[in-house]
């Protein structure tokens, strides 16, 4: 099911004038007439039923009404059967070549999860260090656009949120402050504490959050992985082939998610 996230200005007001690619994203990709509805969400996640009133050749009049979250709502793709609950999960990135990371973002938010950070570690290719704010900005911006057409096309209903800044490895346990559980993707040397995704989100209530941090292409060195363990980071090794740091968070997300998923239905 496809919808319309709102703009970040919307504050529930009963109508809503779109510009430009806002009016033409409903006009002409999505082809919806005068009198046709499509499902809206607010950048909180709460979810509107949107009736387009007036389309002119630069811009169209939306009435925009509030309903609940299972309320059905006209739309140009049919209503997922699945409206939740949806784990809550977070993709800690480690920094990627620009299209590779558009790609992992896309996916990410596509799968449901809540927030996507970038992390800088060792062997990452990019190294955003020295990179001024209006760069920092301008990545954020796109990747922030990256969130926005996926959730669309998509029709997820989780408001996925990109943290506006790039954290260290070694930040990292500080900033995540003992939320969840903490997955990396790594073979460990201490052998007995090697357990399986199962053995650790299993029997985890769904809302519990959960983090995944996916190494760069040069991946974790061996220095990293003891500092994370160190930590209480969980080290998972996924069997199966060697998966490109693109595939890997990707796969790992639909796993867990399936995971617990399945065991609340």
């Amino acid at each position: 099911m496809r919808q319309y996230v709102l703009p970040k200005t919307f504050r529930g007001e009963p109508s809503l004038v779109l510009k430009e690619k806002e009016s033409q994203y409903l006009s002409k990709v999505l082809r919806l007439k005068e009198g046709q509805q499509i499902l809206g969400r607010d950048q909180e996640g709460k979810v509107y039923q949107l009736t387009i009133e007036k389309i002119s050749k630069q811009q169209c009049t939306l009435s925009c009404h509030q309903v609940k979250e299972d309320a059905s709502v006209q739309t140009t793709d049919a209503l997922p059967s699945y409206s939740g609950p949806y784990p809550n999960l977070t993709l800690m990135q480690c920094l990627c070549k620009g299209k590779k990371e558009d790609q992992i973002v896309r996916q990410a938010t596509e799968i449901g999860t809540r927030e996507i950070m970038l992390i800088q570690s060792r062997y990452c290719v990019p190294n955003l260090s020295s990179k001024n704010e209006k760069a920092l900005g301008n990545r954020f911006e796109r990747l922030n656009r990256q969130v926005k057409e996926a959730i669309q096309q998509s029709g997820s209903p989780i408001p996925t949120e990109i943290i506006p800044e790039v954290i260290t490895l070694s930040e990292l346990p500080t900033w995540w402050n003992n939320r969840g559980p903490v997955l990396f993707f790594h073979q460990s040397k201490r052998y007995e504490t090697q357990k399986t995704l199962h053995e650790i989100v299993g029997n985890l209530p769904i809302e519990t959050p959960i983090a995944l941090l996916v190494g760069p292409e040069g991946g974790f060195s061996e220095e990293e992985c003891t500092t994370l363990e160190d930590a209480g980071f969980h080290p998972v090794l996924l069997r199966t082939n060697i998966l490109r740091s693109e595939t890997a968070g990707i796969y790992a997300l639909s796993a867990i998610q399936t995971i617990m998923t399945e065991k609340n239905t």
